[in-house]
């Protein structure tokens, strides 16, 4: 069974095309939830990181990427001290904070062929101040936990007119949503 990848122009023509010939199109949505380091911090445009600003540097674009003051990442459950490598330029597997986004793949099939449309929505950041409740390691095991007012970076689920495509009124979508994290 082939697949075509399409362009949005592409895939909803070649829909249009099938609705022509008055056939009933069922178009699949699916959108997964990622946080892999497809869409690390390091390497997004001037314009999106200027959203991060408050608790982040980077000298530029696909350089390593240092935390100005400690914070903490909800999403990923993870703490990071003041000047901490947050994102290395050289090792971009190592270390690195990516931004988790929605996967959303449009598809039909049509005589045992498959024509789909993939597109990437990331979530939105959010920093804001909180108090959390840390437990500092000391050499001699004591593990108190200690409440620290500090920035914490949350992501926000984007609007959900960002998470489709304008099809033709006659096509019917069948909504098959994963809330994966991998």
């Amino acid at each position: 069974m082939p697949i075509y990848e399409c362009n949005e122009n592409q895939f909803i023509e070649n829909l249009r095309k099938v609705i022509d010939t008055n056939f009933k199109i069922i178009v699949k949505r699916s959108i997964k939830l990622h946080a892999d380091t497809k869409h690390n911090i390091s390497r997004i445009p001037d314009s999106e990181f200027n959203k991060y600003i408050h608790i982040l540097r980077r000298s530029n674009q696909r350089a390593n990427v240092y935390s100005i003051k400690p914070f903490y990442d909800e999403f990923h459950k993870r703490f990071y001290t003041e000047d901490y490598k947050v994102h290395s330029a050289r090792y971009s597997r190592l270390i690195t904070l990516s931004i988790p986004y929605f996967k959303v793949e449009y598809s039909f099939d049509i005589w045992g062929e498959t024509y789909s449309y993939t597109f990437d929505v990331l979530l939105n950041p959010e920093i804001k101040l909180e108090t959390k409740k840390i437990k500092p390691i000391t050499l001699k095991g004591k593990n108190k936990s200690k409440s620290v007012l500090l920035h914490v970076l949350s992501f926000n689920p984007p609007p959900s007119e960002t998470l489709q495509i304008e099809l033709p009124q006659s096509v019917l979508i069948f909504d098959i949503n994963h809330k994966i994290k991998s």
